[in-house]
């Protein structure tokens, strides 16, 4: 009757649930076609049984807390599926009964985190079920879900449940992984496998299929009339709405393909952080061209090793501030460079463009715009941006694919979300300038708000700008918590995140002065690769673990979409293969004396300590 009755539940349920979620999978290929085995994977939403159910090519038992068996909206599916039943407070009855299942023949699944994220990455794995891999000697297959974060079922926006969906559809990826002998079952090898898991699931998304061009468009003409950039400067407060930052992305767009004759496509852009900058790099970008975001510097050594390092790279325009032009010259080797006056980039040949294209930005349709600026042939893997991160350094370039999931992993989990209001003055030669001043609230539905660089240095103007945009992070280095006065005590505000070295001295005094926690973050390899937050408790801590969110010493945890190992003392990184071509079988160095905790927190002793 069971075999019936699942039949059935599956014939009715399967098609409903690929409906809305849509759910890709990879790795089904290895998993084992016989034998006990114990799948273990992250543990997201409420709905993560029945994922696994749907994507698992056997038929899958779960181990699930006795107190479940009494919830009635889910009792009857985990009787239904011979779920096995354990009490916190028996753990020897319930390695017992998993392991017995195991050798039996069956395919278990343990969520090996002990609860749901509310972190939206994968947290601490408890060390239970190396227990019942040794005691029944089966294989362990590691698996990653990707996306169920954005499901009402998860911890998204803090809450469960009660929220309003952010779509009909919730895209799905699930990845399967090697099956690992069980006497290599360990925390660090199933931890690292769950991570590989999550870069190729991380990459099946089907926002990546799209030319960065197209969703540049799209997400700026959802919710045109919101703010996306807002600087607040001598006369006050400036606002660029997303429809007016797209008008004049397209107007420089469009003066640049079609009325600007330069050698190369690579053009350079020498000027502070702020709205000016991200647009010119969004314009430049829609016209086809590779905006390379220089350290904005005044020091004439520094200055020097600027251009000493994109002389080589064919960059033969540089867009700055006229001021700057006459110094940059000094150092400029050969005649042939163009320096070009900001004001002139962002002022379309004639008013009427300039005008044209923000009523465009506001009526027309995403389609049209993307036909009219041609972007409908661009290729996702073209080149889309370079960086060079402090003077003399080698520059870096990455592809329109590389740049979205940068900044799309920012805003994949709970340390960044979608539509936070974040102040950053962070150059956008910066992995986190870049994504966390231009990019990712792009692609989310966030705000960026900073000072212009005439009241870099004015507190009163950087208490304004928070309280009256309503910030929720903060976003800077050790040098500018350290510029700060006096307390930020504004109820908008969750935290700071701080990218660069600092020891845990400077923090506690940091957050004492401006009665603001502080979270760790860190770059490599021109991308933001740590984050870290305050703990997500909640209202009712009672129902839900503790779940540590920071860590002084630590840099963060890793965003999704990024697996790490430490071998000799070495940070080894892996991202999707079309990320990193010239990757040593996938994974690329990163710095030397580091550590991954069994809380899965990275530290990184020259970043954590000066």
């Amino acid at each position: 009757m069971k075999l019936l009755i699942r039949f059935l539940l599956r014939l009715v349920i399967q098609p409903l649930v690929f409906l809305i979620y849509r759910i890709r999978r990879t790795g089904v290929e290895r998993f084992p076609k016989e034998g006990g085995v114990l799948i273990l994977g992250n543990h997201v939403s409420y709905i993560d049984a029945f994922v696994v159910y749907l994507s698992c090519p056997r038929r899958v038992r779960f181990v699930i807390l006795e107190s479940y068996m009494g919830v009635k909206a889910i009792s009857w599916f985990l009787k239904l599926y011979d779920a096995i039943p354990i009490r916190p407070k028996n753990a020897k009855e319930a390695i017992v009964r998993t392991a017995e299942a195991l050798q039996e023949g069956s395919v278990v699944c343990l969520f090996p985190e002990g609860g749901l994220t509310r972190l939206g990455v994968t947290t601490e794995l408890k060390k239970g079920f190396e227990l019942i891999v040794r005691k029944s000697g089966c294989q362990v297959v590691p698996f990653y879900m990707d996306g169920l974060w954005g499901s009402i079922f998860s911890f998204e926006r803090s809450k469960y449940f009660k929220k309003r969906p952010n779509g009909f559809v919730c895209p799905l990826q699930v990845s399967w992984g090697a099956p690992i002998a069980p006497e290599n079952a360990n925390v660090e090898t199933v931890r690292r496998a769950i991570w590989e898991q999550s870069v190729e699931a991380f990459a099946m998304r089907r926002e990546f299929e799209a030319p960065l061009e197209k969703v540049v468009i799209q997400n700026l003409k959802r919710g045109r009339r919101k703010s996306l950039f807002v600087e607040y400067g001598k006369k006050g407060e400036r606002n660029w709405s997303r429809a007016y930052t797209l008008g004049l992305a397209t107007a420089m767009a469009r003066r640049w393909m079609y009325q600007r004759e330069e050698a190369g496509d690579r053009i350079g852009i020498l000027l502070p952080p702020g709205p000016m900058t991200a647009v010119i790099n969004v314009g430049l970008f829609l016209a086809g061209k590779t905006p390379v975001n220089l350290p904005f510097t005044i020091d004439q050594d520094e200055t020097e090793a600027v251009a000493k390092a994109i002389a080589p790279l064919g960059i033969n325009t540089v867009v700055t501030s006229r001021a700057f032009m006459p110094h940059l010259m000094d150092f400029w080797h050969g005649d042939e460079g163009v320096f070009i006056d900001l004001k002139s980039v962002i002022s379309a040949p004639g008013s009427a463009m300039a005008m044209l294209e923000r009523v465009r930005a506001m009526i027309e349709p995403a389609w049209l715009t993307c036909w009219r600026l041609d972007l409908n042939k661009r290729t996702i893997d073209r080149e889309a941006v370079g960086t060079v991160a402090t003077p003399g350094d080698k520059p870096l370039f990455f592809s329109a694919q590389t740049l979205l999931r940068s900044a799309t992993r920012v805003v994949s989990a709970n340390f960044v979300e979608k539509d936070d209001i974040i102040f950053s003055e962070t150059s956008m030669a910066m992995p986190e300038g870049l994504a966390l001043g231009c990019w990712a609230p792009i692609v989310g539905r966030g705000r960026v708000v900073s000072r212009s660089f005439a009241l870099r240095d004015n507190f009163d103007a950087l208490e304004n700008a928070i309280l009256d945009q309503g910030v929720t992070i903060v976003v800077g280095d050790a040098a500018f918590y350290g510029s700060l006065e006096r307390a930020l005590s504004i109820r908008s505000l969750k935290y700071g995140i701080i990218f660069g070295p600092a020891n845990k001295w400077e923090l506690e005094d940091w957050e004492e002065l401006l009665d603001l926690p502080l979270a760790r973050a860190w770059s490599h390899s021109g991308r933001v690769v740590t984050m870290s937050r305050t703990d997500p408790m909640t209202g009712d801590t009672a129902r839900h673990i503790k779940q540590v969110g920071r860590n002084p010493k630590s840099v963060g945890r890793l965003l999704p979409g990024i697996a790490a190992k430490v071998e000799d003392g070495r940070l080894w990184l892996k991202f999707a293969s079309c990320e990193d071509e010239n990757a040593d079988g996938g994974w690329i160095p990163g710095p030397d004396d580091a550590e991954i905790d069994a809380d899965g927190f990275v530290y990184i002793r020259n970043v954590d300590l000066r």
